[in-house]
């Protein structure tokens, strides 16, 4: 098709059908894949069909269409940038989400859209067709032998190490630590181990992989925002006396 969310198709039909049954079958089916597809996956279709004349809305819209609803940040925070407040508020209205590590479409995140729009993805690149998404209800999922992140991020996952997590249930462990009001220790709670569906163990681990510090006191367990900071190396200039810079230092032009 033109893309991805208006597939080509053709039946195959047996001779002994009628043209116009076969005519009467293909326009049904057209419909009713049409109908489908703009019902379940209504916020990316009309995000595609988004007649904003702001180029920043517009420019976002585009990278969330081709990446079919899902983006990590980092990698659009240069789009961000250029968004005020009015511009997120119209992209608001069309379910995007502005979360800590991802723009989302948040209404995409559940089962049937997942299928629906991993399905027509699969068709329109003419890849992934092994790959299925993750079993629906899992927020955590501890599994090594996933290794294609950009297929899991497609489904809703967001990578830590071994670890993938739902974007959207990311963005609301991150509201809870934000609410537990502490500017400079967070106490880990039952909450948001039922929150991920994951053990003490591996959520200790993630929250490493997400940049914390573990600090452990009177058998409770806290922990402290510590981002990495990019250290700058110093490099001398050494200039040898066999160098051109050297040898024209010491030249007298007198």
């Amino acid at each position: 098709g033109k893309d991805y969310l208006h597939p080509n198709f053709e039946l195959i039909f047996d001779e002994i059908l009628e043209q116009n049954a076969k005519q009467k079958l293909t326009n049904f089916l057209k419909k009713w894949l049409e109908s489908k597809i703009d019902t379940i996956l209504k916020s990316l279709v009309d995000l595609k069909n988004l007649k904003e004349k702001n180029s920043s809305i517009k420019a976002l819209a585009y990278q969330l269409y081709e990446n079919n609803g899902v983006l990590k940040r980092e990698n659009v925070s240069e789009y961000l940038k250029n968004l005020g407040q009015n511009e997120r508020k119209i992209l608001r209205g069309l379910g995007v989400k502005f979360g800590r590590y991802h723009v989302f479409l948040y209404r995409l995140i559940k089962p049937d859209a997942v299928s629906l729009r991993t399905m027509l993805w699969k068709n329109f690149n003419q890849k992934f067709f092994h790959l299925k998404p993750p079993t629906f209800g899992l927020n955590f999922i501890d599994d090594k032998n996933l290794k294609n992140k950009s297929f899991m991020l497609l489904c809703g996952f967001e990578k830590f190490n071994n670890f993938y997590i739902r974007i959207d249930i990311l963005e609301r462990l991150f509201v809870q630590i934000i609410n537990s009001n502490s500017e400079k220790e967070i106490k880990m709670v039952p909450e948001m181990l039922n929150l991920l569906g994951c053990n003490k163990e591996n959520f200790k681990k993630l929250l490493k992989e997400m940049g914390y510090k573990i600090i452990l006191r009177e058998n409770e367990i806290f922990f402290k925002y510590t981002p990495k900071k990019n250290l700058k190396k110093n490099f001398s200039k050494k200039i040898t006396k066999e160098s051109p810079f050297e040898v024209l230092k010491n030249i007298s032009f007198n």
